[in-house]
């Protein structure tokens, strides 16, 4: 995901000065050196205040004291969007803040207030394309957010060489548990697509669980069932309704007996009756809301079937371009052949850089890649949208059952007498014969529906159908096959790092283990070792390097959600001995072997940039200066910050 640092903006609150502005390059290794205290480590709690952080972490008295808003320009995939955020003055963290987004961003002399914390994290969440679905079942404690994916981006003075932590706020449980939970979302094993239908999975099993036990009642039923219609047997034949002989048929015949009553009968003595039922206001009002119901239903119907084919086109469309792309693909490994002048495996003549044929599929396979990406930013308010949809329908469409039973139970029991039933004044008129007859109706209805193709019984089956559907996409499975493939190929990429880090270890394999956030070291006796088991600052520092650089790297592959960005603070304190009185002098008396040393650290990362093309940022806060890193043309100094020249100017301060 594009999202890089460009700017970095302190407002002072003496507002006779202006205010300071430092410059990032993007794509490349950013260097702020400098003396201790001048402010450098305060850079990882500004931007992280800025991009919407809970509490503020930004150090007391000097700085917070003459700063009135901090903020960041950050480069989008399309534009830019400045973040500022006030300073929060005696509280631990304020709301305030001031969100521009556009081409090109004007920094304003006094900032206002635009925004809020809350707001600014939907912003971010939407633009990282993060799934705003929560769950409390399977990897996730809650939905992934922007905030977690700090972790990756962030390595302060006090996990970068850490054996116990790392990644950034994993030290506090709550971080360390919701980052364990959405680590396999982040990896990529488990999509948007995946998270809905498992939270529609647990919706439909909730479900079919609460319809299994009303049918399970209504089955206990069946023997009382049985006596209530032997004595509306009684009661019909009282009434001549039917004849003597139904009395001694067996159960079944009965109800068939029942359900033809109704049927004949019925209709009969609504035509012969005058006003059989009798309207009352409960009816009217039950009607209206059916009424009501039934047309919003049908809106959000037709809503839902736009929808529905929309997202179906667009799925249908991304996999014929990932079928073309697929085929295409070969023309990368061709054109590539050929500015090398390698010889055609298929025709067996040399190459030709300058081959038609070749140049016009390699253009084809780039549109049917660029249209793909254009497909996959769909905003999360769609997703937001269509999830709304499909609660409200199913919300309605509960209210109208009930309404409705409602509506059958009030006509049957329409102007019932308080007395009991047998010795009903009305049970002989026309108006208590119907009656009778509504109640047979209703008891008819409700024996049905524990048959085999009763209503309730097809809604089980039909939830039983979607669950299995659902458990096929949810395979859990398929899953732990995709995060292990992740997890491998971060794995190849973190090897390729450490080899030229300072390392006692470097060719043991390790990857990363994500369910305890740290890394598996394999030893030649077969011993596994974790992080904390192997000692030395510097094996430490080399682990965490590699790992961060090696999943910003595996970020980079495909469409991730995390930012492309990622602070270093001090990598190299392992090799100053007294890290709160280094200066320039202690820098250049440092032996040769631990220049050697802080240098591959710089290296490496300038290599990792150039391995992905360039889509990725490091800025590194740094003692070291250019005596160590100034031969590797890949770094840009940002910031040499030593004979007073700080983050707070000193005219800020005095």
């Amino acid at each position: 995901m594009q999202f890089q640092i460009e700017k970095l903006i302190l407002w002072p609150k003496n507002e006779k000065f202006e205010y300071k502005v430092i410059d990032f390059n993007t794509n490349t290794v950013n260097v702020i050196t400098g003396d201790s205290r001048t402010g450098k480590s305060a850079i990882i709690p500004i931007i992280d205040y800025c991009l919407a952080s809970g509490d503020c972490y930004i150090p007391t008295q000097t700085i917070r004291k003459a700063c009135s808003w901090f903020g960041v320009v950050v480069k989008l995939e399309k534009g830019r969007a400045l973040f500022a955020r006030k300073e929060p003055g005696l509280q631990k963290s304020t709301s305030e803040m001031m969100l521009i987004q556009d081409e090109n961003i004007e920094i304003p002399n006094t900032p206002e207030k635009n925004a809020t914390c809350q707001s600014v994290k939907r912003f971010l969440d939407e633009y990282s394309k993060l799934s705003f679905i929560d769950t409390d079942e399977g990897y996730y404690g809650s939905r992934p957010a922007f905030r977690d994916l700090m972790s990756f981006c962030f390595q302060p003075q006090n996990v970068v060489a850490n054996a116990n932590i790392l990644f950034y706020k994993t030290d506090k449980t709550e971080h360390r548990n919701k980052l364990i939970n959405i680590f396999p979302y982040v990896l990529g094993a488990i999509t948007p697509e995946v998270l809905s239908a498992r939270q529609e999975l647990s919706d439909l099993q909730r479900q079919l669980k609460k319809k299994e036990s009303d049918y399970e009642k209504l089955c206990q039923l069946t023997t009382r069932w049985e006596d209530e219609i032997k004595g509306w047997m009684s009661v019909a034949i009282e009434l001549g309704l039917i004849e003597e002989s139904s009395r001694n048929i067996s159960f079944e015949s009965q109800l068939k007996e029942m359900e033809e009553l109704v049927r004949t009968n019925t209709e009969g003595k609504i035509i012969k009756s005058d006003s059989i039922f009798n309207s009352s206001q409960e009816i009217v009002k039950l009607r209206e809301s059916e009424n009501s119901i039934a047309l919003e239903l049908t809106k959000y119907k037709n809503r839902y079937i736009e929808m529905s084919q929309l997202t179906k086109s667009i799925n249908e469309y991304r996999d014929a371009l990932t079928i073309q792309i697929e085929r295409l693909n070969i023309t990368s490994w061709l054109d590539e052949r050929a500015k090398k002048g390698h010889i055609c495996p298929v025709c067996q003549q040399k190459c030709d850089d300058d081959n038609h044929q070749r140049n016009l599929y390699f253009t084809r396979l780039k549109e049917a890649k660029n249209k793909k990406k254009q497909l996959e930013d769909v905003p999360a308010a769609f997703e937001r949208e269509y999830d709304f949809v499909k609660g409200e329908i199913q919300r309605l469409t509960e209210e109208l059952v009930s309404i409705q039973k409602r509506i059958k139970i009030e006509e049957s029991r329409k102007k019932q007498e308080a007395d009991a039933e047998n010795i009903n004044p009305n049970r002989y008129t026309l108006d208590g014969i119907s009656r009778f007859l509504g109640k047979i109706e209703y008891a008819s209805e409700t024996i049905a529906s524990l048959e085999v193709d009763g209503e309730l019984s097809e809604e089980i089956n039909k939830l039983k159908i979607r669950i299995n559907e659902l458990k096929k996409v949810v395979d859990e499975s398929v899953i732990k096959r995709k995060i292990d493939s992740a997890i491998t190929r971060v794995s190849v990429k973190q090897m390729e790092l450490i080899k030229s880090l300072d390392s006692e270890r470097p060719n043991d394999p390790f990857k990363l283990d994500y369910k305890n956030l740290t890394v598996e070291v394999d030893s030649q006796d077969g011993r596994k070792d974790y992080l904390w088991e192997i000692g030395s600052g510097s094996n430490w520092l080399a682990y965490h390097i590699s790992t961060i650089l090696g999943l910003q790297s595996f970020f980079s592959t495909f469409q991730a959600s995390v930012p492309n960005f990622v602070v270093f603070d001090q990598p190299s304190q392992v090799y100053f001995p007294h890290l709160s009185d280094v200066d320039e002098i202690e820098v250049k008396n440092l032996k040769d072997v631990d220049k050697e040393a802080v240098k591959s650290i710089f290296s490496t990362m300038a290599k990792c940039i150039s391995n992905t093309k360039g889509n990725m940022q490091i800025i590194v806060l740094e003692h070291a200066d250019s005596s160590i890193y100034g031969e590797l043309e890949e770094i840009h100094e940002v910031c040499v910050w030593q004979n007073g020249d700080k983050l707070i100017p000193l005219e800020w301060i005095e």
